[in-house]
């Protein structure tokens, strides 16, 4: 069912109608918006589920349970690249806006260390966003969906950034007694 109304989400935003403008300020408030996603799934709350508009949709990768059998709400861990990754970037690749409706494309990115092989790799996602423009002029997220996939030789970093410094401090500051 998500799929099925993504997918009618995104005909409908695909270009192929006329569009009425979109305020000028409308992409930066867009941009702003899917900046915050991003910023918000770096933190140890993850609040980002506040950017959601009422009965938005999260199609991402689901957030695992470290404890299932628990009775009571077990921690959780998410499974976005953003909120995993050693280091972490974002690009726009097209943007879509209309009065109501905004879609936006997204290329992620993430940076992570083998310890074993003692080598960077990365791993990228392809993320739709479908954002709403509330009545008091908020935008927010209507329908999300991330996908993991291969990167393209066109996007692939050469040379990788060498994450094993902030690896070992990341290492350094679980191992720290609080």
């Amino acid at each position: 069912m998500r799929r099925i109304l993504l997918a009618l989400m995104f005909v409908a935003l695909s270009g192929t109608a006329v569009h009425a403008a979109a305020e000028p300020e409308d992409e930066a408030a867009v941009r702003a918006v899917v900046a915050d996603w991003y910023a918000r799934l770096q933190q140890p709350e993850r609040t980002h589920w506040m950017l959601y508009a009422p009965g938005g949709i999260d199609g991402g990768p689901d957030e695992t349970e470290l404890f299932p059998d628990w009775r009571a709400r077990s921690p959780t861990v998410s499974n976005e690249l953003a909120a995993m990754a050693l280091q972490f970037a974002y690009e726009i690749d097209a943007i879509v806006i209309d009065p109501h409706l905004a879609k936006v494309g997204v290329w992620e990115r993430g940076y992570f260390y083998a310890w074993a092989a003692k080598d960077t790799y990365e791993a990228a996602a392809s993320t739709l966003f479908v954002l709403e423009k509330r009545p008091d002029g908020r935008w927010l997220i209507l329908a999300h969906q991330a996908q993991r996939i291969g990167i393209p030789e066109t996007k692939r970093t050469d040379p990788m950034p060498d994450m094993a410094p902030l690896w070992k401090a990341r290492q350094s500051e679980a191992a720290a007694p609080d």
